[in-house]
C-alpha cells in the first residue's frame, strides 16, 4: 500500500495516496479521473510557529490538515485542519482572534504570553485553583503520567437542538475590545435571522485524523462539515468565519451526532454575534478554546488560562444574578436566570478536559440555584425532569442531563429532587428520539429519565422505604422498551458504532438498576450478566476515538460493577486509549483513578464491591 502523502495535493492526502506533486494538477488525480484540489499555499508551522511558503496551489482549495504523531500505545487523536492563510508569518497564529481592524494593533497578535490579553485583575474562584491541588489519595501505580460551524453551504444538515449559548456582557475585558469591535455593525454582515449560507463561499473541511482511518471506510474516511476558508484570520472581516470554523471543528469532535448540531449552531452563533457587539470579545475567547480543543484534546497552557478566565467570568455572572433582587415578575426573573446560565453551561462542557471532577461538581453546585429560577415550575414545586430534559431552552436541558450524569458517575446524590411524572406531550417528544441531549453524549433521553427515577427511589430507601420486585420488574421493562435506533448514514461504520453505543447504554442502565436500587454486589448474577453483555458489545467494535469517547461515561458506571479481572482490563485499556483519561487534572483522569482505587481496595479485602464502595472511592479521589 502506498504511503500517505504529506506534501501532495488535498485529494491525495484525503485518499491517503502517494501524490506525484505535479503542478497544477497531479497525474494520479488525472489518471483516476478525480478532481485535483490543488496544493496548500502555506505549509504547517514549524516548531517555532513559523509558516513556511509551499508550492503554488489552486485558488480556493480546501485548507490543509495538520498531521499528528502520538505514541503507538495510545490511540491517535483526530486533528482538524487549520485555515489556509495569506497573512505574513508574523500574523499566522490560527488561535489569534481577529478582533482588531488592523492586526498590528492587536496585543494578542504580537505576544506569546497567554495572560497578556486577559484583564489585569481577574477574580479568583475555587474552581480555578482546585485542579492543581494535591489529590486526596496517593495515586496508584498505573503507568499513567503523573501530574508534575461553521456556516453550512449545503443546508441539507438537519437538527433539532443547539450547543451554543448567547454569552453575557464582557464588561470585565479591557474597554478597547468593545471599541474595536464596533466596525462589525456595518451592513455587509447578514441580518441575524437571515440565512448566511448563500452569501458566503464554502469549502470542505475534513475532520478525519490519523487514528480514525482504521475504523471507518478504508478507502476514504470522511466526516465533513462545510465552512468558509479563511484567507487571513487576523482581519476584521474574518472574525465570524473564524468563530464558526472553531465551532465546526469542536462539534465534529465532541458531538455524538454532529450532523444534527451543525446547522442550529451556525444560526445560533451568527445570531448572538450580530445581536451584541460588546459580547464579541468573549465569544472570540470561547472560540479560541473550543477551536484548540477541536484540534487536540490535551489542553495547552494558553487554553488552560482561557478556560480559567472563562470560569471566573461564569462565576461572576452567577454572583451578579444571585446578588440582585428577585423580580416580582416571574417571567422577567426567569429570563434573567436563563441569561446567567448562558456562559456557565458552555464552560461546564469544556471543563471536563482541563478541570478535575471536584471543580465540575462545585461548579454545578454554584449553578444549581440559577437553574432552579430558570425553570418554569413555581418555587414551591419540584422541577419536572422529563419536561426539563425536553425543554426548548438548551441550558435547562443541559443542566438537567448533567445533574443526572454527575450523580451516576460519582455516587453523589442529585442536586435536586425531581418530579418524575411524564406529561403526555413530553412523552411523545421523548419517544420521537430527536429531541433532548442525545445528540451530544449519545445517551438516549429515556435513559436519563430512568437513571433519575432510580436515584429518587434509592433516596427513599435511605429514608426507610422499600422497593418491591414489581417496581424493579417495571423498570427492567422500561429499559428494554427503549428503542435503539440510528439514522441512516452513508458511512456504515458510523452507523455500527453509534448503534453499539446505544446498546451499551442499555446494559449500563441494567447495571445501575441492580447496583443502586437493588443494592446488589458485583458478584450478583444479574450484575455479572449485564457487565458481560456490555464488554461483549465493546469488543464488537475496534478501539478508537469513536466510539470510545462516547462510551467513556458508561464505562465509569459499568467499571464500578466489574467483578471479573478480564472485564476490568477491557474497560481499563479502553479508557487508557482516550486522551481525556490520561491528562492529569481532567475529569477522565479522576474517573479512571476512582475505578483503580475501587478495584485495588476490594481486591485487597478479598470481597465483591457494592455501590457504596464506589462512592467511597469517588470521595477518596475527588475529595468531595
Amino acid at each position: 500500500m502506498a504511503p500517505r502523502s504529506t506534501a501532495g495535493c488535498y485529494t491525495c492526502k484525503r485518499r491517503k495516496k502517494k501524490c506525484d506533486e505535479t503542478q497544477p494538477q497531479c497525474l494520479r488525480c488525472i489518471h483516476s479521473r478525480r478532481e485535483c484540489e490543488g496544493y496548500a499555499p502555506l505549509e504547517s508551522p514549524d516548531s517555532r510557529g513559523v509558516m513556511r511558503r509551499a508550492k503554488t496551489g489552486l485558488a480556493g482549495a480546501a485548507p490543509p490538515r495538520h498531521q499528528s504523531s502520538a505514541p503507538d500505545s495510545l490511540e491517535q487523536q483526530p486533528r482538524s485542519r487549520l485555515p489556509a492563510s495569506t497573512s505574513t508569518p508574523g500574523h499566522s497564529d490560527s488561535l489569534t482572534p481577529p478582533i482588531y481592524p488592523d492586526p498590528s494593533l492587536s496585543p494578542w497578535a504580537t505576544t506569546d504570553d497567554p495572560v497578556s490579553f486577559l484583564p489585569t485583575k481577574t477574580t479568583c474562584y475555587p474552581s480555578n485553583t482546585a485542579s492543581t491541588s494535591t489529590p486526596p489519595v496517593r495515586e496508584l501505580s498505573t503507568g499513567l503520567p503523573t501530574p508534575p460551524f461553521a456556516p453550512l453551504g449545503r443546508p441539507n444538515v438537519s437538527g433539532s437542538t443547539i450547543l451554543s449559548y448567547p454569552l453575557n456582557s464582557g464588561d470585565n475585558l479591557p474597554d478597547r475590545h468593545t471599541q474595536d469591535v464596533m466596525p462589525f455593525q456595518i451592513q455587509r454582515w447578514p441580518e441575524p435571522y437571515q440565512s448566511t449560507a448563500r452569501n458566503l463561499p464554502c469549502g470542505s473541511i475534513s475532520e478525519v485524523g490519523e487514528g480514525d482511518s482504521s475504523e471507518d471506510d478504508p478507502d476514504e474516511v470522511k466526516q465533513e462539515l462545510y465552512s468558509i476558508p479563511i484567507p487571513d484570520p487576523n482581519t476584521t472581516e474574518n472574525t465570524l468565519p473564524f468563530i464558526l470554523q472553531c465551532y465546526a471543528r469542536w462539534i465534529n469532535l465532541a458531538a455524538f451526532e454532529p450532523e444534527k448540531a451543525a446547522n442550529p449552531i451556525r444560526e445560533s452563533v451568527v445570531n448572538k454575534f450580530m445581536r451584541s457587539p460588546e459580547e464579541r470579545p468573549r465569544i472570540v475567547l470561547l472560540a479560541n478554546v473550543i477551536g484548540s480543543l477541536g484540534k487536540s484534546i490535551k489542553p495547552n497552557s494558553k487554553v488552560t488560562t482561557l478556560v480559567a478566565h472563562l470560569s471566573s467570568e461564569a462565576y461572576r455572572n452567577i454572583d451578579n444574578f444571585l446578588s440582585d433582587k428577585s423580580s416580582n415578575d416571574s417571567e422577567t426573573d426567569r429570563q434573567k436566570a436563563l441569561d446567567a446560565l448562558d456562559l456557565v453551561m458552555e464552560v461546564i462542557l469544556i471543563q471536563r478536559y482541563s478541570h478535575t471532577m471536584f471543580d465540575v461538581v462545585k461548579f454545578m453546585e454554584a449553578v444549581a440555584p440559577v437553574f432552579r429560577r430558570a425553570c418554569p415550575e413555581p418555587m414551591n414545586q419540584y422541577v419536572n425532569l422529563p419536561r426539563a430534559v425536553m425543554s426548548p431552552k438548551i441550558n435547562i436541558r443541559h443542566f438537567a442531563a448533567s445533574d443526572v450524569i454527575v450523580c451516576a458517575t460519582t455516587g453523589r446524590p442529585m442536586l435536586f429532587r425531581y418530579d418524575m411524572t411524564c406529561p403526555p406531550d413530553i412523552l411523545e417528544c421523548i419517544s420521537d428520539g430527536r429531541y433532548g441531549m442525545q445528540w451530544l453524549h449519545g445517551i438516549p433521553d429515556q435513559y436519563i429519565i430512568i437513571l433519575a427515577h432510580i436515584n429518587v427511589l434509592a433516596e427513599e430507601l435511605v429514608l426507610g422505604a422499600t422497593v418491591s420486585p414489581h417496581c424493579v420488574a417495571e423498570i427492567e421493562t422500561q429499559i428494554q422498551q427503549v428503542e435503539v435506533w440510528t439514522d441512516d448514514s452513508a458511512d456504515p461504520v458510523s452507523t455500527i458504532w453509534r448503534f453499539t453505543v446505544r446498546q451499551c447504554w442499555r446494559m449500563t442502565a441494567y447495571v445501575y438498576l441492580y447496583m443502586v436500587l437493588c443494592r446488589a454486589r458485583t458478584d450478583d448474577p444479574r450484575v455479572l450478566e449485564s457487565v458481560n453483555g456490555f464488554v461483549r458489545l465493546m469488543n464488537i467494535v475496534k478501539s478508537a476515538r469513536n466510539p470510545d469517547a462516547f462510551l467513556y461515561i458508561p464505562m465509569i458506571i459499568v467499571g464500578a460493577a466489574a467483578y471479573r479481572k478480564q472485564d476490568r482490563e477491557v474497560i481499563r485499556s479502553r479508557m487508557l486509549g482516550l486522551q481525556e483519561c490520561i491528562n492529569p487534572g481532567s475529569c477522565g483522569y479522576d474517573a479512571l483513578h476512582i475505578l483503580l482505587d475501587l478495584w485495588a481496595r476490594t481486591d485487597g479485602e478479598n470481597r465483591a464491591a457494592d455501590w457504596h464502595d464506589f462512592r467511597v472511592s469517588a470521595f477518596r479521589i475527588m475529595g468531595v
